[in-house]
This record gives structure tokens, C-alpha cells and sequence, in this order.
């Protein structure tokens, strides 16, 4: 990362006002450039002694994180937007890949695969865009009756922590019996958190025997 260093060595000394922006995430492309994101969306291309060579902004957004693979540049934002750039800056595509910041993205088994703050996973096809998705595009959408079905469902969420127990097969049925026929999921939390006075001080005296047994 001694090219890298130098990138960010340069945006440092530099005095205009965008340079001025902190520096996100810096990435060496296939072709020996470096290219460095800011927090506004900028987007700076470098040489490898540092000198800046152009700049773009195809994005209002902070740029995050990069990943490069062959002549392609892929660029992860916080508003959970990816793009794909090739190694001259031109936009290639972009899409909402999340609805969170991504702020990771590697390349593994014919795919790029984005992680966002949530936690979320998603994989993208490392030839797309290509000329084989203006074939499958339109295929896809003839078809799509058979492979797509949409639903309305109701899905009913609670979390039991009553008395700080477990709750008894009766109670269960006089909470949810009458919300069950129409729910399609039903997701309940149970919440046996025994931090009762009484509880404390079992374990309080459990404790003092292990001790003295041990003593």
C-alpha cells in the first residue's frame, strides 16, 4: 500500500477545498491507478507517485469502500448504492444494493459480494452489466407469470416476559389463540429473565457455598 500511501500523503497537502474532504476508502486498479473516494461522493484518480490525474462524482453520497476485478471498479456508498465504473471513471451501471451503508465488497467464485452496516449479504454477478443481460432482461420479463407470485400476508411479532418466567402452555393459548387464525408467520420472543430479588439471592448464596467448599 506504499502507492496508496502516497495518495493519501497528496490529498493531504493538497489545498483546494474538495481535496479538504476526509478520505474514505483507496483502491489500486487493474491498470496501476489508484483511486481514492470522499466523504461528498468524489472520486479522485491518481497515478502511482501520487499525482492526481481526474476526478468525477457520479454520486451525492460518501463513497465507503472499493473492490476492483479486471478492467472494473466497483463502488460501495452510504446510501447503499453500488456502482459499477470502468478504469476510466465512465459509469457503467448502478443500483440500490442495500438499505443500509455499504461498507465492504470482495470478489470471490464469479461474483462481488457487498456487506452493508446491517449485517446483510448480497452477491452480484461479476459480468453484469454485459451484452448477456439485454438477452436475459427480456426473457426474464415474458416469463415472469411463472417463476413470481405475489402475496399479502399478515405476520404477528411478540415477546413474552411476564413475571419474569416461563409461560405456561395455558397462557400461551389465552395470548395468542385468538390472533393465530389470522396470522400466515408467527414469530414470539420468550424472554425468561430470572432477575428476580429471590433469584439474586439463591445465586448469591449458591456462590458463597461453591467458595467455601473450595476454601
Amino acid at each position: 500500500m506504499g502507492a496508496a500511501g502516497a495518495v493519501r500523503r497528496a490529498a493531504s497537502k493538497s489545498g483546494n477545498e474538495e481535496s479538504k474532504l476526509k478520505t474514505e476508502a483507496v483502491v489500486i486498479a487493474s491498470n496501476g491507478m489508484i483511486y481514492s473516494g470522499c466523504t461528498n461522493g468524489l472520486i479522485v484518480q491518481w497515478d502511482a507517485n501520487g499525482n492526481r490525474i481526474q476526478e468525477f462524482n457520479h454520486h451525492p453520497c460518501a463513497v465507503l469502500c472499493f473492490c476492483t476485478y479486471g478492467s472494473r471498479i466497483w463502488v460501495g456508498y452510504v446510501s447503499g448504492i453500488v456502482q459499477v465504473l470502468d478504469v476510466d471513471g465512465v459509469l457503467v451501471a448502478g443500483w440500490v444494493a442495500h438499505n443500509g451503508p455499504v461498507i465492504k465488497m470482495v470478489v470471490g467464485n464469479g461474483h462481488v459480494y457487498s456487506l452493508a452496516t446491517h449485517g446483510g449479504i448480497r452477491g452480484w454477478s461479476i459480468t453484469s452489466p454485459g451484452p448477456l443481460d439485454q438477452i436475459i432482461r427480456p426473457e426474464l420479463s415474458k416469463r415472469e407469470q411463472i417463476y413470481k407470485r405475489r402475496e399479502n400476508i399478515k405476520i404477528l411479532v411478540g415477546t413474552w416476559n411476564v413475571g419474569q418466567g416461563k409461560p405456561s402452555h395455558d397462557a400461551l393459548m389465552t395470548w395468542l389463540g385468538s390472533a393465530v387464525s389470522d396470522a400466515s408467520i408467527l414469530v414470539v420472543g420468550l424472554q425468561e429473565v430470572e432477575m428476580g430479588a429471590g433469584f439474586l439471592a439463591m445465586s448469591a448464596a449458591k456462590e458463597n457455598m461453591r467458595f467455601h467448599k473450595l476454601s
